[in-house]
């Protein structure tokens, strides 16, 4: 929820009447996080994005485009994105991917999640999986460029074409994290 930028009704703006479908072409019909609040008005970075309509549509579409990107395991995807909540703590974003983190498959577990949203890399990954976030890590605490030694192990594990997909992930997720920051937004009601 955001006092900052209350949610729309449904409806209200151009943004939210096809949410429903955004959300469900993205996470599919099942998704695992709360993104409505009790009344059904949109929650989390939705309820920002509905204040403006134009930049709706694009910011879906731009993480429909990152959700399927080849070269990168959910389990990768994920652990960039949980990375990102470490270096710039967003309750948000840490509750629903987390959630998602726990149910892809393979999952990560309970104890990865932890160390990932801790900064901590987490036990049991396999080597890209462990540079993933490595690199995210050090991508989203935004100390520089990547040092060479990183560059050099990302680049040879995961390929130019990986780590630049990866750069993408953390761009886009500093962006709805700097959103949700920008207004506040906390974990839904129910949790």
């Amino acid at each position: 929820m955001s006092a900052r930028f209350p949610a729309l009704p449904s409806g209200s703006s151009s943004a939210l009447n096809d949410l429903d479908a955004q959300i469900e072409r993205h996470h599919g019909v099942n998704t695992n996080f709360v993104y409505k609040d009790s009344n059904g008005n949109p929650i989390g970075p939705f309820s920002i994005l509905a204040y403006t309509p134009d930049l709706f549509k694009p910011f879906m579409d731009f993480g429909e485009a990152l959700l399927h990107q080849p070269g990168l395991t959910s389990r990768m995807r994920e652990l960039a994105i949980l990375a990102v909540t470490a270096a710039y703590p967003t309750p948000f974003v840490a509750y629903a991917h987390v959630r998602i983190a726990e149910k892809i498959d393979p999952p990560l577990t309970p104890e990865q999640t932890d160390a990932a949203c801790k900064g901590i890399l987490p036990p049991g990954l396999q080597d890209k999986e462990a540079t993933a976030y490595k690199v995210s890590l050090i991508m989203a605490r935004g100390v520089g460029t990547l040092p060479e030694e990183e560059w050099k192990s990302a680049e040879s594990l995961l390929g130019k074409e990986s780590v630049a997909r990866i750069a993408h992930f953390v761009g886009f997720y500093l962006y709805a994290c700097s959103l949700m920051r920008m207004g506040e937004v906390g974990l839904p009601d129910s949790d």
